[in-house]
């Protein structure tokens, strides 16, 4: 069943609209950079073989497309998990699909009706998780650099003894700004659930995202309920974005690199671990009932490698009517995401 979020009339409009900004602002190709079917966006050609990340100097990393490397000696749990990830890496996807959606993350959409919110708790209509507000606003140096995390990819489910008729949706995801400022830069999983009738079905799909530009999936990833996922989110000018993600199953992976919407710069101020239900055809969908989600080594680097973690963060609760996603924290760097098990 192909679902109306990539319907080939939506999907060819957007394309369209997210492809001439996206290729105005597109610089020359590097070494190593390889165009994708998506104007604007890249990838890298795999590295030589012997190539070894975890030793590799930083320029050589940036050279064929790696993330950038936590400092071994004064965060070695995060440096532990990048390395993990870095060992999975076996399998670059040189051709990456992608495939626009009308799927949109969005900024955090604060609740006024719900129950008062502080420094120690925000309320939500379409995120739940962590955000740490303690990067400096306008690209600085105290600007939040990137992020990453590691997470199973939950089950899609719909609400129990539901059968709403349409998909719900779930995503996962680790990013930059979307909390006090209009743009969001992300990368993540999604999880879907759909039922009507006897019918039953469920979609999962790795994707990235600068917004207010949609969701791009990317098709050839592959990615199943249960699988260990590491993503990790960086920029490198205020208008150039970087997504890496490794299905540590599989040990496949992918590196893009994409440009800021016009008119959009990263102010850097926030990063955040979220579960979201996101806007579908304009509009917050449905959350799919997901039951669980473990999130783990989830931390975020300032380009002074200042470091920050949910254990230093807030968490935040989505709110529709009553609470119907929300973290527990397990240790500074881990928390456990749940649903109600309502999902309205």
């Amino acid at each position: 069943m192909h679902r109306s979020a990539t319907a080939s009339a939506v999907s060819s409009l957007m394309m369209l609209m997210l492809a001439a900004p996206l290729a105005a602002s597109a610089q020359q190709l590097k070494p190593n950079e390889l165009p994708t079917n998506l104007p604007g966006v890249t990838t890298f050609a795999a590295p030589p073989q012997g190539f070894d990340p975890l030793t590799a100097s930083d320029q050589d990393l940036a050279e064929f497309g790696f993330p950038p490397r936590p400092d071994q000696g004064t965060s070695p749990k995060a440096f532990a998990t990048w390395s993990k990830a870095m060992a999975a890496s076996k399998t670059r996807l040189s051709a990456p699909k992608l495939e626009v959606t009308n799927i949109f993350h969005g900024p955090a959409k604060m609740q006024a009706n719900a129950p008062k919110s502080g420094s120690d708790l925000y309320y939500s209509g379409n995120w739940s998780g962590y955000v740490n507000l303690g990067g400096a606003s306008g690209y600085t140096a105290n600007s939040f650099y990137f992020v990453l995390a590691e997470y199973v990819v939950p089950v899609a489910n719909q609400a129990f003894g539901a059968c709403t008729g349409s998909w719900d949706y779930e995503s996962t995801w680790v990013g930059i700004d979307g909390f006090g400022s209009s743009d969001v830069l992300q990368a993540g999983t999604e999880s879907d659930a759909y039922c009507s009738g006897s019918t039953h079905s469920t979609y999962y799909s790795p994707w990235f995202e600068w917004f207010p530009y949609g969701e791009s999936r990317i098709t050839n990833l592959p990615i199943a309920q249960g699988d260990d996922y590491f993503v990790e989110v960086w920029s490198t000018t205020s208008t150039t974005g970087h997504a890496y993600l490794v299905n540590e199953n599989t040990d496949q992976y992918v590196d893009l690199t994409f440009y800021a919407p016009s008119g959009t710069k990263l102010v850097g101020n926030s990063a955040e671990w979220v579960v979201e239900r996101p806007s579908v055809g304009g509009g917050l969908a449905t959350l799919t009932n997901y039951i669980a989600d473990p999130i783990w080594d989830a931390e975020a680097f300032t380009f002074n490698y200042a470091e920050s973690y949910p254990g230093n963060s807030q968490p935040i609760d989505m709110y529709n009517g009553g609470v119907i996603s929300y973290p527990t924290l397990l240790n500074n760097t881990s928390f456990l995401m749940q649903d109600t098990g309502s999902a309205y």
